[in-house]
């Protein structure tokens, strides 16, 4: 983020990492740093001051590197911290103990601060103690390649129980939920996806997979992508493709400069426009349909008729539902 960057930029961390990595240091291991880290004119401006030690970095009374937190790097980690996902990855003792030292500082914004649109109402429940320890379990797995005992409720009136390998965990903006990607122990030829809230009991076995025989869990999930992808053009406007590149960083996509000729604003002769192609799974289309309806005009479809006859369909009922 730009608020950390002025403060603690290319020249404080040289010297830094000088002060904190070297008890004693040779002119050489300075200039290899310098180049390594530096601009280019950091050799004629920053490299001769340190040789000659002109601030006195590298006598006896050598200071200790330190970086003391900013005001707005205070505001930012308060933010963070009032998140109700922060649980998650902190004890409650932990978050109170942080929080009790940031208790004079004013977050950068509060999450009542922010109206989402376009998203489902009903997300996980975050702050839900049973949630929390599922998830860390769940997270405690993955990195373990151990087995879970999981059972789980797909659907109101039914429940699931096997053993599952857990390979992976999404978080789905428009949702606002967890998703646990994974493959049963016995069979690991058919991809699982399971919203983490629907997890009644998530149980270690004990059990553990050697990284040999752990699921190819990409493959698996192409193995689910539609045969054509759907295709953007993305304008730069409005910080358009920055968006995109994050809205849709959990899809596989292939993203390149657009060059041709049309006799609208996406002209990529006339204007800064790039394609993108995204490939997907059926079980992603309404969400990735609604990601892109999101961005407006910044962004146009123009393939596959597969997914433009879906979007045509929707806006239909969008309009049917506002006359």
């Amino acid at each position: 983020m730009r608020i950390f960057s002025e403060n603690y930029g290319c020249y404080y961390n040289i010297i830094y990492r000088l002060l904190s990595d070297y008890k004693e240091i040779t002119d050489k291991e300075i200039t290899e740093i310098v180049r390594e880290k530096g601009y280019g004119e950091s050799m004629l401006f920053l490299l001769p001051k340190l040789k000659e030690d002109v601030w006195e970095f590298f006598g006896e009374t050598r200071p200790d590197p330190v970086i003391p937190l900013t005001g707005y790097q205070k505001s930012w980690l308060k933010t963070v911290l009032m998140d109700k996902r922060i649980g998650l990855f902190l004890e409650k003792e932990e978050l109170r103990g942080l929080l009790e030292q940031l208790s004079e500082i004013e977050p950068l914004f509060r999450q009542e601060d922010i109206c989402a649109t376009d998203i489902f109402l009903e997300g996980d429940d975050f702050e839900d103690e049973v949630y929390r320890e599922n998830f860390r379990t769940v997270v405690s797995a993955i990195r373990a390649r151990e087995v879970l005992d999981i059972e789980y409720n797909p659907m109101p009136d039914k429940r699931v129980r096997h053993y599952f390998i857990p390979c992976r965990i999404e978080y789905s903006i428009k949702n606002d939920c967890i998703r646990v990607y994974g493959v049963e122990e016995k069979s690991q030829n058919k991809l699982y996806q399971i919203n983490l809230g629907k997890i009644v009991m998530a149980k270690s076995t004990g059990r553990f997979i050697s990284i040999d025989k752990l699921p190819d869990i990409d493959r698996l999930i192409e193995k689910q992508y539609l045969e054509e992808p759907v295709t953007v053009l993305i304008k730069t406007e409005r910080n358009a493709l920055e968006r995109a590149m994050l809205q849709f960083a959990n899809y596989r996509k292939n993203t390149s400069r657009y060059v041709e000729k049309r006799d609208d604003d996406f002209d990529g002769t006339s204007n800064d426009i790039y394609k993108c192609e995204i490939y997907y799974g059926q079980g992603n289309e309404t969400e990735l349909l609604i990601n892109i309806l999101s961005f407006g005009p910044m962004v146009k479809v123009v393939g596959s008729e597969r997914f433009l006859k879906q979007l045509k369909e929707r806006l239909k009922k969008q309009r049917y539902r506002s006359v």
